[in-house]
């Protein structure tokens, strides 16, 4: 079943630049608009003297009106539709993904959209995890329908190697919980188990120093290069990976993009690799397939492109060759100018602190919170951030000098455990009133709860469960709100939402927001001041007081050598090539983190 054939009526949206409108267009719009010809309202200019249309009165017909205007003054897009190959659906409803991501010998490929539109069900499919069954029942999953289907396409050779047994794929799921489920009992058995040269990843990722732990003692992170290096050294032609960047910080994700690539190239294998944090997949891939639809619903796999193009149609929202409008809105990216350090009298001022804790030790330098900022917190894992956080939110005592206790202060740690038979609805009414109207407004409304109201907490995705911890946290009444990695899995658009989010109940609220995360696209959104953390990882850290958004970047990034550039179109951050004349001239400048 292709779209045409699933009785989906297309649906479409009009893109209108209020720059380029002139008289003329005005009354071209709205004298040939085929709704007002027949009574009804089409294209209007409103009081202000905007050309609009409702969206939901955008039809096909208003293609003729974008015809007769120039200079692309109107567009007339059509929003995402089920089309092109059915290649599998879960039950007589359920979700449906259309066509394929293409492997590239001696490429890594990425896979960007929405969560649940359809990347982890592509790579089972690839992976020969799953068989596709075009609409059918399982009883009816076959590859040599598959290998018909697809025949003629790069994508043939790759079914029937599955059909025939004779591809090897190694899988890194997205999910890294259960890695100590395994026979293995430390790190290096868990490697050697996979490989004959059990070290050749250690170094690279920076696992040397774990060997010899336990699988079940690791920490996110620790488990996330853990099972990339299991993946790595396992002998494969295809190698599959679903997020690869949660829980690592800036370097590590770096430092695991290179080395996925570097495998790559040099075993002349294949990757495709799903993952959210849009500046590990610019370095990591050679080309990008985004997925779009209706999450939940549908999922489309679009043509591949290159990667900066495939991520800058993303980001506006219209894929070219699909012409299609995958988002109404663009995603814009905030100035540099923007972020003015508040002059409110603080609303949290801490003394030094110091905490030992086995072989660790943590300084933080005195410093204040004003009331309404979001302050941003960076640095390396294992530097004492979340013991910072946790200092603040009075878990955690220091070893001299107390928090001042007068400061209400609801936390969201790292990592969020589920309660088995609680439903999220109880979970809010235990922590706040759910009826009230402020709640609906501030939490409720803006983070799409109540879909999710009669769902137990255990039954909740990654990205659902994150939801509704950042939502509690910021539920309860108090003077400061502390949120550990809050975009941990969620996709693109979800951090997005985060970012604006916190940003606006920070504002409304007068509430100061603390937000540690390693994704620089939310960093670079959320923050109005940065905390950056140095130090030795695992053995001390130092934390300086809060500081502008462009000096603590470049503090930040200047310690790991690492320039960030604002691509030129959407302005979205991009990393630098280590030593390119543009990695030169802004460490020469002291600019490693360019905003203008």
């Amino acid at each position: 079943m292709t779209g045409p054939e699933s009785g989906r009526k297309q649906e479409y949206v009009a893109i209108i630049d209020q720059d380029k409108i002139t008289d003329e267009v005005r009354n071209i719009a709205v004298k040939y608009d085929p709704l007002n010809r027949s009574g009804h309202e089409g294209f209007h200019v409103t009081e202000s003297g905007e050309l609009h249309i409702d969206d939901a009165n955008v039809l096909a017909e208003h293609k003729l009106i974008e015809k007769k205007i120039p200079n692309d003054a109107i567009q007339i897009i059509p929003l995402p539709a089920e089309t092109g190959q059915l290649v599998h659906q879960y039950g007589e409803n359920g979700f449906r993904l259309y066509n394929l991501p293409i492997p590239v010998d001696g490429s890594v490929i990425g896979l960007l959209g929405r969560n649940g539109i359809g990347k982890s069900t592509a790579l089972d499919i690839l992976a020969g995890n799953r068989v596709p069954n075009f609409g059918g029942t399982s009883e009816e999953s076959d590859w040599d329908r598959a290998i018909e289907l697809f025949r003629g396409t790069t994508l043939q050779t790759h079914l029937e190697r599955l059909r025939d047994e004779s591809v090897v794929t190694a899988y890194k799921d997205q999910r890294v919980d259960s890695l100590h489920e395994t026979d293995a009992e430390t790190v290096h058995e868990l490697l050697a188990t996979r490989s004959d040269d059990p070290d050749r990843f250690v170094d690279a990722l920076g696992l040397r120093s774990i060997l010899d732990r336990s699988l079940s003692d690791l920490s996110g992170g620790e488990r996330q290069r853990v099972a990339i290096g299991a993946t790595l050294s396992t002998t494969a032609d295809l190698y599959l990976f679903d997020e690869p960047s949660s829980f690592l910080d800036i370097e590590q994700r770096l430092s695991v993009a290179r080395t996925i690539r570097s495998h790559v190239q040099e075993a002349d294998a294949t990757a495709v690799v799903v993952e959210h944090d849009l500046a590990t997949l610019d370095l990591l891939s050679d080309a990008i397939h985004i997925l779009y639809g209706e999450p939940g619903g549908f999922g489309v796999v679009a043509q591949r492109s290159a990667v900066r193009t495939g991520i800058n149609q993303f980001l506006v929202g219209k894929l070219s060759e699909e012409n299609v409008q995958i988002r109404r809105q663009a995603i814009d990216f905030p100035s540099a100018g923007s972020r003015d350090s508040r002059s409110d009298e603080p609303i949290l001022t801490y003394p030094k602190l110091e905490k030992s804790l086995a072989d660790f030790s943590l300084v933080v330098e005195p410093g204040r919170i004003h009331a309404g900022e979001s302050v941003g917190i960076v640095g390396e894992n294992a530097l004492g951030k979340t013991t910072f956080v946790k200092m603040l939110a009075g878990n955690v005592t220091p070893d001299s000098r107390r928090v001042p206790d007068e400061a209400i202060v609801s936390y969201k740690p790292q990592y969020i455990t589920p309660d088995s038979d609680v439903t999220v609805r109880e979970r809010f009414a235990s922590a706040t009133d759910i009826h009230a109207q402020s709640f609906k407004t501030r939490i409720q409304n803006p983070f799409d709860i109540e879909p999710l109201y009669d769902r137990s907490l255990d039954s909740l995705s990654g990205g659902e469960l994150q939801r509704i911890g950042i939502a509690l946290c910021l539920a309860r009444d108090a003077d400061l709100y502390l949120l550990d990695e809050p975009s941990a899995f969620l996709d693109v658009d979800r951090r997005v939402i985060l970012a604006d989010r916190i940003r606006q109940f920070s504002n409304r609220t007068n509430r100061p927001v603390l937000v540690v995360d390693h994704d620089l696209f939310v960093i670079d959104r959320v923050a109005d001041r940065l905390i950056v953390f140095e130090g030795e990882p695992s053995q001390s850290g130092h934390a300086n007081p809060p500081q502008s958004i462009r000096d603590g970047m470049n503090a930040f990034l200047s310690a790991l050598g690492i320039t960030f550039r604002r691509d030129e179109r959407t302005g979205r951050p991009r990393v630098n090539k280590p030593d390119s004349q543009l990695d030169r001239k802004q460490k020469s400048s002291g600019e490693y983190y360019y905003r203008d």
